[in-house]
């Protein structure tokens, strides 16, 4: 091959302004550019990620000239993959066709000779001449390719909806949905689209937005990537640097003051991307997210220059009703072990056998979560988890202490009480995103804030700190895990406090009876009464009730033989019957 190309090795991405003119200017010249290639984008991912991704940044030069553009990271455990991997929803080589080859092969033989034997090239778009370059390249230098599809990216070809376009107006689905939808939003003020593009607005829109996603993905069971700091300073650089070029569009679909839905997006060389959208889950019977990505798709095909509404990574159904086109990408891997490579390919393979079938996917997935959990506590503490359970089927005693909180004071409080909605749990998820049980927890937490009879408490401190969380519901037929039967309350107004929690960080400060003792005194002002119980081997806890001043009146215990239960003992309510009725025969 002739070598024409200088190879740059740097080790950052430096702020470089001459860089920053050269590498742009590449990636305009390029066929289909995008905005995931530009400096800014390699730029933000540096500054928010330098902790956990080193850079391996390759510059290819033909004199003075930029001519090609690898931006590659290696992780902790030595693997290397494109630095905007979990950020971008394509990610290429970039290079003038006549050098790209040769630049590829450039730039894996310096891996290989760095001792990199595990590169892993994510979103990866099908249509690029770099497919058609790894092949080559790679066994040139050493790798072993298999290349399989990662994701079909949607897209809407506005040229096509103009086409079908009658008088000006655009033919989109739903249309009286939308209609609909709209005049429910607009109830107190019009509905409109406004767009935010330069880094002065954008700063003060960004934490809302960030809370709403948190709160949105916990609404439907999952932990948004927005809940890490890391993603946080990512969207903010980026905001700052792509307004600079004019790139950046955070859109929002509002009524008064009130922001419905937002999307995170970009306009870049005729593409509207659709990147990282959310909406206000308090209004999400009104399908606010629908309705914005639609007026987005009514502005982009008005705004001359704009081809294309890039709808980006998943494969969430409304998309569906957009989409007359697609972008697919890639999964490639790069393995310098023959054994690896089998490996990678029969693990795929194996993969896509389990998920033809749901009972069988839903049995694996049982048994790597055990497995994993294998790993994670150790046979020793497994072992010992199974023979508990199995002591506890064959014979078992569970004592669980009633306590009234009547008297119950708020101690020596630090904080202040606050309820909770999916808000304030997006917040408090943030807060203890690196705390895996709180996390568990607050998840659990969500899937019931919005039961009806059900309420949830947080002490916060001054700064907006979450210290405690605690729950109340009614007594009567409160389910207890502990004694798997549902229990009498001692009076028709008695309230049960329970699934009481202290964040990791927070524990051994008092808070757990500060919270509850909080919630007491709420209860009975809304005239309740407060009870709560705990088990009778949990000195803590026993102990945390009594300095609040909730006061021991009786136990149930639960008693098992080989599979079989009955409960013992006699709530208060039952014990006055029962005097009733002897008074009676009397």
């Amino acid at each position: 091959m002739n070598r024409t190309l200088r190879l740059v090795f740097l080790s950052e991405i430096p702020e470089d302004a001459e860089l920053h003119r050269q590498w742009n200017e590449l990636v305009l010249a390029g066929d289909r550019p995008q905005v995931f290639y530009t400096y800014e984008w390699a730029l933000a991912v540096y500054r928010a990620y330098r902790e956990t991704l080193n850079p391996l940044l390759f510059l290819g030069y033909e004199g003075e000239r930029l001519c090609a553009i690898a931006v590659l990271a290696v992780d902790s455990a030595g693997n290397v993959s494109f630095l905007c991997a979990n950020t971008a929803d394509y990610c290429d080589f970039i290079a003038s066709p006549e050098h790209k080859l040769e630049f590829i092969s450039h730039v894996l033989g310096d891996l290989r000779r760095r001792g990199q034997r595990r590169v892993t090239l994510t979103n990866l778009p099908a249509d690029s001449a770099t497919v058609s370059a790894l092949p080559q390249a790679s066994r040139e230098n050493g790798y072993h390719l298999f290349a399989r599809t990662a994701y079909e990216c949607a897209q809407t070809s506005l040229n096509e909806l103009r086409a079908k376009s009658a008088g000006g107006s655009l033919d989109l689905p739903r249309k009286r949905i939308v209609r609909r939808s709209m005049k429910a939003l607009g109830k107190e003020a019009p509905v409109r689209l406004e767009h935010i593009e330069t880094a002065g607005e954008i700063e003060p829109v960004l934490r809302p937005f960030i809370e709403s996603h948190v709160a949105r993905f916990l609404a439907t069971g999952r932990i948004s990537n927005l809940a890490r700091p890391e993603r946080q300073i990512f969207l903010a650089e980026l905001a700052k640097l792509l307004s600079k070029s004019g790139w950046l569009k955070l859109s929002l679909l509002v009524s008064g003051e009130k922001v419905y839905a937002w999307n995170y997006g970009f306009n870049f060389e005729g593409t509207w991307f659709w990147y990282q959208p959310t909406i206000d889950s308090d209004y999400e019977k009104f399908s606010p997210g629908y309705c914005l990505l639609y007026e987005i798709v009514q502005e982009a095909a008005k705004t001359p220059g704009v081809n294309v509404v890039d709808l980006g990574l998943g494969a969430e159904g409304y998309k569906e009703y957009f989409a007359n086109t697609a972008r697919k990408t890639l999964y490639v891997t790069l393995r310098a072990s023959i054994a690896t490579h089998v490996r990678e390919i029969l693990r795929y393979a194996a993969a896509s056998a389990v998920h033809a079938s749901p009972k069988v996917e839903r049995a694996v997935r049982q048994s790597t979560d055990r497995w994993q959990r294998l790993r994670r506590d150790g046979f020793s503490a497994c072992c010992s988890r199974i023979s508990g359970r199995l002591r506890a089927f064959v014979s078992s005693n569970n004592e669980v202490l009633f306590f009234d909180g009547s008297q119950a004071r708020p101690s020596n409080a630090d904080g202040e009480l606050h309820a909770l909605d999916l808000k304030s749990l997006a917040t408090a998820l943030i807060q203890n995103v690196d705390d895996a049980p709180t996390c568990a927890y607050l998840l659990r937490c969500a899937a019931r804030v919005r039961e009806d009879g059900i309420r949830g408490f947080a002490l916060l401190d001054r700064n907006g700190a979450f210290l405690h969380f605690g729950w109340v519901t009614r007594f009567e037929g409160f389910h207890l895990a502990e004694l798997n039967a549902k229990v009498e309350a001692p009076a028709p107004e008695c309230v049960m406090l329970f699934d009481c929690w202290t964040p990791t960080r927070m524990r051994g400060h008092g808070y757990y009876g500060q919270t509850i003792g909080l919630m007491a005194k709420l209860m009975r002002e809304q005239g309740k009464e407060p009870w709560i119980f705990s088990a009778a081997t949990n000195g803590a806890s026993i102990s945390g009730l009594k300095k609040a001043g909730f006061q021991r009146r009786y136990s149930l215990v639960r008693r098992r033989l080989f599979g079989f239960q009955w409960i013992r003992g006699n709530t208060p309510k039952q014990t006055e019957s029962a005097t009733a009725e002897v008074s009676a025969s009397v």
